[in-house]
């Protein structure tokens, strides 16, 4: 890679920072021979917000950013997407220099593309049950909401589940971990927004699956055991690498106004994996 004065500088805030964003970006800046380079940023400032409004006097001319500081990305930026501000988070920053940090949520977009490719259909068509309320959930619950899916929302603490529903799905069918055997049996796409394989936690009993797709939207040993349970079950297993690669798609056409290659991306990163300790 190539680095001269005019080369413009991308990145992924976060704490940790993720891995694998690095490594999509950069590989299409090669191939599609963009003068810029994408760079990690471990960021544990006791004020995230100013330090993200400070990253676009600094050099930084887009930002992709991941836990824990989406919503702190959404308050650092002078305009916001109809989108991220529904969804009430930002994945993506893209600078304009006169008006400062622009928000976009493309995780939306992200979790279409891997729903819909595990699905093989559109997900208006579909019975899906969504497991978890939490972040993760939120870009899920509104395209599926949007989407006009039969939506059923499972979490640990109801009332979660029921806050997630009223704000973007209130036709959802609402209920706890323990009735997704029953929610499983008629559901066409089961998907896991929630942190069990993070935590260790164990992943509730399915109804036999008969090849039925489940999708976790974590990736790599984080969704292993949750899908390895799902396949015991009869599931089809599908991880979040799909969404990871995606939703990086939508930030690089919003920062270059080009669509790049999604599945040489999506390789990259399966090698990644398959070689990483």
């Amino acid at each position: 890679m190539s680095i001269s004065g005019g080369t413009k500088v991308y990145g992924v805030v976060g704490d940790p920072v993720a891995h694998l964003s690095p490594l999509i970006h950069n590989q299409w800046m090669r191939e599609l021979s963009v003068d810029a380079v994408y760079v990690p940023v471990h960021l544990t400032h006791d004020d995230p917000v100013g330090a993200i409004r400070s990253m676009a006097d600094i050099g930084f001319s887009g930002l992709n950013v991941t836990l824990p500081h989406k919503i702190s990305a959404l308050s650092a930026a002078q305009q916001i997407s109809d989108t991220a501000r529904a969804v009430g988070a930002a994945n993506t920053l893209c600078l304009r220099p006169d008006d400062g940090w622009i928000a976009h949520n493309t995780d939306v977009e992200g979790f279409a593309r891997a729903a819909e490719n595990a699905a093989g259909a559109r997900l208006d068509q579909l019975r899906v049950v969504l497991i978890g309320a939490g972040g993760a959930a939120r870009a899920a619950a509104y395209y599926l909401g949007k989407a006009g899916a039969e939506l059923a929302i499972l979490n640990r603490t109801r009332a979660t589940a029921e806050s997630l529903a009223a704000e973007f799905a209130p036709a959802a069918e609402v209920a706890e971990m323990s009735e997704l055997m029953k929610l499983s049996e008629r559901a066409d796409l089961v998907v896991n927004a929630a942190s069990l394989g993070h935590s260790g936690a164990a992943l509730p009993t399915l109804a036999a699956g008969e090849g039925r797709p489940f999708l976790d939207l974590s990736y790599g040993k984080a969704a292993s055991g949750v899908l390895r349970s799902a396949e015991e079950s009869g599931w089809k297993p599908h991880d979040g690498l799909a969404m990871l690669v995606a939703q990086a798609a939508a930030a690089f056409e919003l920062w270059f106004s080009v669509s790049p290659d999604q599945e040489s991306a999506l390789t990259a990163c399966r090698d990644k994996l398959t070689v990483a300790p």
